[in-house]
């Protein structure tokens, strides 16, 4: 919390982030995706004439202990403040991307001039001892603020190590949070304030990079250096959001946003990670096009952070996160089981029970998609975040709702059947029939059921699948259907059957032989696809919503395929009726409730 203080572009933001009324206070935090406030008085707990916890060197400014205090108030009190992690922090006050890494000279020329802060954690002490390196605190973060490359005069050098020659040297610029107080932790050894590295450089160069360290506890020091004496880098991602409202982030690029909650929903997207071949396809899927033109790769950061609340998840998260990437042909649509099947991932970051997983890339012009996942089946509520540091174009991939409306025609084959069809139908039924006489009539192993082949059997059709399909044909809600429908909704059933059977075998089990495909049961997963083969494209919320209402313990039974197909028809029917009817005359309530009732 300190060393993010002490970065010098983050003073402003700092001081956005309460202020009192009649000595109440507010403090925001951010909390999966959203700022949120947090109210304290002004009491501190003190031990002697200081707070107790954390506290200024100077003993008049109390900033930090409140802010310490409201953000205790976030987990639960000051004792939940030790399972606390510095990216965790830093996400909390800033609302950034965050994740860890080792470092490195790359890493840090690509950082630094982007709106990300940079906190690095020195090395680990020495077992049983405190003793400082060169005045670098153990296991202490330092902010980077800043990179430059100097050119050393070996003239101008000391000469015991003068090599006659001139050199260039990374060096990296950081601030130690303990400046000034009784910690300290400013860097002593080359390029430290007093030291003779700096007689090698130009008065132009000294002059140059003095200026820059005006703040206390700033220093500079090789870079070689400090990647020998720090262990991991805590990058912190700032939202262009965010950056727009942080006057001293403007002189860095800002990255590119993208972010999407969504949930995982077992039988519809928990498909789990890519190893999960047959399911991992469902996941949500989002698209990221990096396009031609640059000459540079496109630096992309994703993060996905499942759904948290600080209070209640202070050590562990409920849940294990992760994702996959592919990179895709740019006419492929979508992700499928068989793309899963036959090619590896770009890369993935495996499941991990973390809130928040990062991973940097850097990609080049194409097509790629991004599968968030959590274990297969399990549930959950997740933010996805795409940061990238050049134009790139990112969307969900989902459907358009296309309904083929008489995708069964193709399949009659013979209309001298249907015609010999409806002849013995109009010899045994009446002219109209209700949904009690088509359950009968599907049913029957009379006359007529040797001229439905595989629509009978044990089971069948059920009445609230009847009354769907009499309603199909019946446009008045007159609760009859004619006679002569009937051959047409045979075909239309006879063509749903066989996508279902032609899609289900796979994934599908029979509970005995006598059943039949009626007790048949595919896994809820392949939605998507049995949809696809009866005629029907839906959006991720559709197929959501029929999940929800027709499928059980992740299955769907050929009934539920079939009431689905149904629905789906006939909210179609019923929109473009409602469609034609609001272009004449207004929709009463009666029609409404009709429509809704009857569907």
């Amino acid at each position: 919390m300190t060393a993010f203080y002490r970065t010098p572009q983050n003073n402003s933001l700092i001081s956005t982030w309460f202020y009192s009324h009649f000595y109440s206070l507010r403090f925001r935090f951010w909390q999966y995706g959203r700022w949120i406030e947090v109210r304290i008085d002004d009491r501190l707990p003190t031990r002697g004439d200081r707070p107790a916890y954390l506290h200024c060197s100077q003993p008049d400014v109390f900033w930090v202990a409140l802010l310490e205090k409201a953000y205790a108030k976030l987990y639960g009190g000051y004792g939940f403040l030790k399972y606390g992690t510095v990216g965790r922090s830093l996400q909390d006050l800033t609302g950034a991307v965050v994740q860890s890494v080792p470092p490195s000279l790359p890493l840090l020329s690509g950082s630094v001039p982007r709106s990300t802060i940079l906190v690095a954690i020195s090395e680990t002490q020495e077992k049983g001892t405190r003793r400082r390196r060169m005045g670098l605190l153990p296991e202490h973060p330092y902010s980077i603020t800043g990179l430059a490359r100097v050119r050393t005069n070996a003239s101008s050098s000391n000469a015991s190590q003068s090599s006659g020659s001139s050199q260039d040297t990374n060096l990296i610029r950081l601030q130690s949070p303990w400046a000034g107080g009784e910690f300290g932790g400013v860097w002593g050894g080359a390029w430290s304030e007093k030291s003779w590295e700096w007689n090698a450089l130009s008065e132009r160069d000294r002059d140059l990079l003095a200026s820059r360290t005006q703040e206390d506890g700033e220093f500079w020091m090789s870079v070689q250096e400090f990647l020998g004496r720090f262990i991991v880098i805590w990058l912190a991602h700032i939202g262009p959001e965010d950056w727009a409202f942080e006057p001293a982030l403007h002189t860095r690029a800002p990255w590119r946003a993208a972010q999407a909650i969504r949930q995982w929903r077992a039988g519809f997207n928990a498909g789990g990670p890519h190893k999960c071949i047959e399911t991992t396809a469902t996941n949500p899927q989002f698209r990221i096009r990096v396009p031609s033109g640059h000459h540079e790769k496109a630096h992309i950061v994703v993060a996905v952070a499942q759904s948290y609340d600080c209070y209640r998840s202070r050590n562990e998260e409920e849940s294990e996160i992760g994702f996959t990437i592919y990179e895709v042909p740019p006419n492929m649509p979508r992700v499928t089981s068989q793309y899963v099947s036959d090619h590896a991932p770009l890369d993935y970051a495996p499941v991990t029970n973390i809130r928040e997983i990062a991973t940097f890339f850097a990609l080049p012009p194409g097509d790629f998609v991004v599968l968030p996942n959590t274990l297969q089946h399990r549930e959950g509520k997740f933010l996805l975040r795409i940061f990238a540091d050049q134009h790139a174009d990112v969307w969900e991939v989902n459907e358009d709702n296309i309904i083929i409306p008489n995708a069964g025609i193709d399949f009659t084959e013979d209309r001298l059947h249907d015609a010999k069809l409806l002849y013995k139908l109009k010899m045994k039924y009446p002219s109209e029939i209700d949904a009690l006489q088509l359950q009968s009539l599907l049913k029957s192993n009379g006359s007529c059921g040797n001229n439905l082949p595989g629509l009978g059997g044990f089971c069948g059709p059920s009445l609230d699948l009847c009354r769907g399909l009499l309603a199909l044909k019946d446009p008045d809600l007159g609760g009859r259907l004619s006679i002569e429908h009937v051959p047409s909704l045979v075909s239309l059933m006879k063509f749903w059957k066989n996508a279902f059977r032609r899609c289900g075998p796979s994934y599908s089990t029979t509970g005995s032989l006598g059943r039949g495909i009626w007790a048949s049961k595919v896994s809820s997963y392949c939605l998507r696809g049995l949809l696809w083969a009866g005629g029907v494209t839906a959006s991720n919320k559709v197929i959501e919503a029929l999940v929800g209402r027709f499928t059980k313990n992740k299955q769907i039974t050929l009934e539920g395929y079939l009431l689905a197909l149904v629905r789906i028809h006939l909210a179609q029917d019923r929109y473009h009726s409602l469609d034609s009817k609001a272009k004449t005359n207004p929709l009463s309530l009666e029609e409404m409730i009709l429509m809704t009732i009857y569907s």
